[in-house]
């Protein structure tokens, strides 16, 4: 049986499929066919009851669209998913799907840093929008770069700097603990702005989670 799935193709190299989560709740491992596609992230939404158009599953993937076209099959831990695609424009995902894509994105990693940036457009007021919580980490500008505040150690960044949004990863954290902990980051720029000047906005990324981060002037 095949599940009718929509494609948004928001950049070339990367697109999100978006299909009727089946009662059985399978999880997405990987993209079984075709090759050359990968899954990137994913998300569940409208589980919640008073959802107007009931349970979807959003799939993240880099890979050409134009391979897709004529079917995919994703593996899950139930049973593999065949899916029909048809195009579907970017105003096919919801606003609430739209940020548990964002927060998905957020979380898939750095391997998945690229794609995150093709899709950025889709998602960019969804992450805006998302709060900081009063006790979170602050990143800083000082001599030579950023520091962020605590022992935790992000993976990358994202930040909204005077040049617009950008994300880099982290190749090193030197640890201090004079007064309370601090890191001080060296930064590898994946895409969109240079992390130069103090952001508007910013994000620590880690394996399997995000922190949205306050900013604060320079450390002295």
């Amino acid at each position: 049986m095949l599940v009718p799935a929509r494609l948004i193709e928001a950049a070339p190299g990367a697109c999100v499929l978006r299909f009727p989560l089946p009662p059985s709740l399978p999880i997405p491992l990987h993209i079984a066919s075709p090759e050359g596609v990968g899954l990137v992230t994913w998300a569940f939404a409208g589980l919640e009851a008073a959802a107007s158009d009931g349970p979807v599953c959003l799939l993240a993937l880099d890979g050409d669209g134009a391979a897709l076209r004529e079917g995919v099959s994703v593996a899950t831990h139930f049973r593999d998913l065949a899916l029909r695609l048809e195009p579907a424009p970017a105003g096919a995902l919801s606003a609430a799907e739209r940020d548990l894509l964002a927060r998905a994105l957020l979380s898939a990693g750095t391997s998945g840093l690229g794609t995150f940036g093709a899709l950025f457009g889709l998602v960019e007021a969804a992450v805006a929008a998302l709060p900081v919580a009063d006790e979170a980490p602050d990143l800083a500008d000082e001599a030579g770069g950023w520091s962020i505040s605590g022992t935790a150690i992000p993976l990358g960044l994202l930040f909204r700097g005077p040049a617009g949004w950008g994300c880099a990863r982290v190749t090193r954290a030197a640890l201090r603990f004079a007064g309370h902990p601090r890191q001080h980051l060296t930064l590898d720029p994946v895409w969109g702005a240079a992390p130069e000047g103090l952001p508007a906005r910013a994000f620590a990324l880690h394996a399997h989670g995000f922190t949205a981060l306050t900013t604060s002037g320079p450390v002295t």
